[in-house]
């Protein structure tokens, strides 16, 4: 009876085992979870805009120097950062005694704040009129050592620091002497340029060229 008994459970166990196959496989599938669709490709990055191409002027340490450009702000911190300390050294190899104390009124002058470091200085030596020849040769012939050096050291090296064009003798115009000084009185008619003596008489725009002020 025992046996019977267990023989009859193991028989619905299994039956049941089998119905519950046959429904499993009757069962319609559960539908696949949707793939998810590719990911679009990503927009090309926009193309970096190329710097501004700087006017081609003059670099220092490694920077292109605007100066007709420049806020006062930045002239300033140009002059005391780049001019100051170049062009002292240059004055003291000229003569270290005379420029030991070489310094912003050395070439503004002694009211240069006062006077928002406007150039030409009027308490810098001042020059023949540019057509003037002789005075001119008189003035080499008197101090030919500072003549040279203003001519071929100071003048170059400090229309390089400002990004300006030394003056062209061919265009009439450029940064000259008369950037820093003023001239001496002469006939009404002579040009306000920066040319040497002897220079034929500028007019116009190039009159203003070489006219333009070296300070701020």
């Amino acid at each position: 009876m025992k046996t019977r008994t267990i023989a009859m459970l193991g028989g619905a166990c299994a039956g049941m085992l089998v119905s519950l196959a046959v429904a499993r496989a009757e069962a319609p599938a559960a539908p696949a979870k949707p793939v998810a669709a590719p990911a679009a490709p990503a927009a090309p990055a926009a193309a970096a805009t190329p710097p501004a191409t700087a006017h081609e002027r003059p670099a220092i340490a490694g920077d292109t120097v605007h100066w007709d450009k420049m806020t006062v702000s930045e002239k300033r911190k140009h002059m005391k950062k780049v001019v100051l300390p170049e062009m002292k050294k240059v004055f003291q190899e000229f003569d270290a005694k005379t420029y030991a104390k070489f310094n912003c009124n050395t070439c503004h002058g002694d009211k240069a704040e006062k006077n928002k470091f406007k150039m030409p200085n009027a308490d810098l030596p001042k020059l023949p009129q540019p057509t003037d020849r002789a005075a001119f040769m008189a003035l080499s012939e008197k101090k030919p050592e500072v003549t040279k050096f203003m001519g071929t050291k100071v003048k170059p090296e400090i229309s390089r620091l400002l990004g300006l064009e030394e003056f062209n003798l061919a265009t009439k115009v450029g940064f000259g002497c008369y950037g820093c000084h003023t001239k001496m009185e002469g006939p009404a008619d002579a040009p306000a340029g920066g040319a040497p003596a002897g220079a034929a008489p500028m007019k116009g725009d190039a009159a203003k060229g070489a006219a333009k002020p070296g300070g701020w």
